[in-house]
Formats: structure tokens, C-alpha cells, sequence
């Protein structure tokens, strides 16, 4: 299964043309069509056909392209994945899932579709949406729960309706579960997706709220208009500051090993184990999004 870059994850209608096309040119990193809530039920099959005629075009080249479904419980996953399956396709978000099982369940329909259909059992990769006090509870369990896992994203509007929460201008309603799940995502081995944040028209709140999800460890986030893509590719991007000294770091470490010295000194501070493994980790995604931005 392929590395993918996640800094920006773009939702748009899958029944919607205008917004469709103009996705072709959106420089977003993973872009999702849904065929879930932003899709009334009378449009379901018609958006079907619309992403699937988008996939089998070749408007998509270079990007991450997933499909958001409707859940299991709904009856209608298996039209869902049936109609968009094609090579094109990287994956699917799931929503609303509350446990490892569900996942599991929908794995094993991916295997039976994959294998009618021709395709190498694994191909399609999955994003799950954490949307649910349990799924919060239960989202290392989630994120172990397949390998076909490859991140979690958090969806905040059905877990505040679930909490019966509310918004703050501190966004603490939202702190503990932003960060359960990037603690669950990492220690699982998986990227974890930010909440979007929708106030549409404050760029400086989306810009602190975009910031606060990176100091939690978040992978990247959840787009909810193209506005948005510049400043959360921003947050998401390593700084030409912070390469250069995590490229001092990883080159630090290498000389004290060659010099049979356990200790590394960079700028008359000892930096530790922890502290060069975050360099390389740094390095390695800027290499990525550099090869990406291209």
C-alpha cells in the first residue's frame, strides 16, 4: 500500500458537477467524494454514477482519491463500493463506526469485491471517521482493527451531538477527543485527520485551530472549501526553519557516530534519542511533500 501525504483532505458532493470539476484542479492532497450525509437519499444513485464517471476519466492523475459510503447499517455500503470500485480509486472513508468489528465486517466485504473484480486482495485502503463517544473510547482498537487502516479522521459535528457539547471559542469541547484520537492513530501506526473547522469565513481562528491540531500530532485535516487549502497546507508543512535544524540534528548524530561518541551536541545542547528520531521523521515527511508539491 502506497505512502500517502494527508496534510489537506478535501470532502466534496457526489452528486454536485459543478463542485465535482472543480475538484479536478484543487491542489488538496486526498480529495473524498461522498455518497454520504452530503447526499440527499433521492440523489444517492445519481451520485453514484457521477463519481464513477469522474474515476474512470483521467482528470485525477497525481492525487489521493477516496470515496466517503454510507455505513453497513444503512444497506447501502454495497451499492456504494460496487459502483465506484476501479483502479483509480485509493480507498473509502467509513463513517459512523463504533468499534473494531465494524471495520473488520466491512474488510471482508472488500475482500469478496476485490476478488470479483479482479483486484489484488488489500488494494483499497480505509479512513475511518471517528464521529461517536465509542468510537473515541475505541479508536486504537479501530485503528488496529484492520491493515487496511491506514488513518483516522475525526468528525466533529456527530460527536457533539452525541455529547451534547457545544462550541467555545477556546475549542475545549473539542480537546480531549482531537487529542485521544492522535494518540490512538500514532501508537496504531496510522495517520490522524483533524476535525474541519467550520467557520468558513475566519481564516486567523482556522490558521490557531489548525496550528493546535499540529501540536497534538495530527496529520492533517479535513477541508471544508478550497479557501481553506492554503493556510492548513501551511500549518502542515515543515518550515524551512525546522528542516534546516532537524537536518543539523540527523548530520549531528552522524558525526558522533563516526567519531565513536554516544552523545550528540547540536548548538552546545545534548539532543537526545527521542529528539533525532522526531528529526528524521520530520525530514522523511518533507521529502515527502516536496516530491508531492512538485
Amino acid at each position: 500500500m502506497k505512502e500517502l501525504l494527508m496534510r489537506t483532505f478535501l470532502f466534496v458532493p457526489g452528486h454536485i458537477d459543478r463542485m465535482i470539476e472543480k475538484s479536478i484542479d484543487v491542489e488538496a492532497d486526498c480529495i473524498a467524494f461522498c455518497l454520504e450525509d452530503a447526499v440527499p437519499f433521492s440523489k444517492k444513485e445519481e451520485a453514484r454514477q457521477k463519481v464513477k464517471k469522474i474515476l474512470e476519466s483521467e482528470s485525477l492523475e497525481n492525487k489521493n482519491v477516496f470515496v466517503r459510503i454510507n455505513s453497513m447499517d444503512t444497506g447501502l455500503t454495497l451499492l456504494d463500493v460496487n459502483a465506484v470500485v476501479s483502479n483509480r480509486l485509493d480507498g473509502f472513508v467509513y463513517p459512523m463506526a463504533n468499534s473494531a468489528d465494524d471495520i473488520k465486517n466491512f474488510s471482508a466485504q472488500l475482500n469478496l469485491i476485490e476478488s470479483q473484480n479482479g483486484f489484488e486482495i488489500g488494494k483499497f485502503s480505509i479512513v475511518v471517521l471517528i464521529e461517536t463517544p465509542q468510537a473515541v473510547i475505541n479508536a486504537y482498537e479501530i485503528a488496529k482493527s484492520s491493515d487496511r487502516v491506514v488513518a483516522l479522521l475525526f468528525g466533529c459535528e456527530d460527536y457533539m451531538a452525541s455529547m451534547e457539547s457545544r462550541y467555545s471559542d477556546n475549542e475545549m469541547s473539542l480537546f480531549v477527543p482531537r487529542t485521544n484520537m492522535a494518540i490512538a492513530a500514532r501508537a496504531a501506526g496510522v495517520e490522524s485527520i483533524d476535525t474541519p473547522y467550520v467557520n468558513m469565513n475566519d481564516y486567523d481562528g482556522l490558521k490557531r485551530f489548525a496550528n493546535v491540531g499540529r501540536d497534538l500530532g495530527m496529520s492533517g485535516m479535513l477541508v471544508m472549501s478550497p479557501n481553506q487549502l492554503e493556510i492548513i497546507k501551511e500549518c502542515y508543512t515543515p518550515s524551512e526553519e525546522e528542516i534546516r535544524v532537524a537536518s543539523e540534528i540527523v548530520n549531528g548524530e552522524k558525526l558522533a557516530l563516526s567519531e565513536g561518541r554516544g552523545i550528540v551536541v547540536i548548538n552546545g545542547n545534548f539532543v537526545s534519542p527521542p529528539t533525532i528520531k522526531q528529526a528524521k521523521k520530520l525530514l522523511r515527511r518533507a521529502k515527502l511533500i516536496k516530491g508531492k508539491d512538485l
